[in-house]
């Protein structure tokens, strides 16, 4: 498998106390059909707007190729 996207370990946080992500893993394959789904407020649009640039993390690293 040729992977296109790695997340590793990133977190997110507004206040500097709660995590909206913690420490979200993620390896997506060429080829590959990614949902992403979740309860309201999980941090969903969080995660595809750092994804996008158009949001900063805390801490991790991500790869897109």
């Amino acid at each position: 498998m040729e992977p296109i996207i790695t997340v590793e370990k990133i977190r997110k946080t507004y206040d500097g106390k709660r995590f909206v992500l913690d420490e979200v893993n993620l390896t997506v394959n060429r080829g590959e059909l990614v949902i992403i789904e979740g309860k309201s407020g999980a941090g969903k649009s969080t995660f595809l707007n750092i994804l996008g640039l158009l949001d900063t993390f805390t801490s991790g690293t991500y790869y897109i190729d």
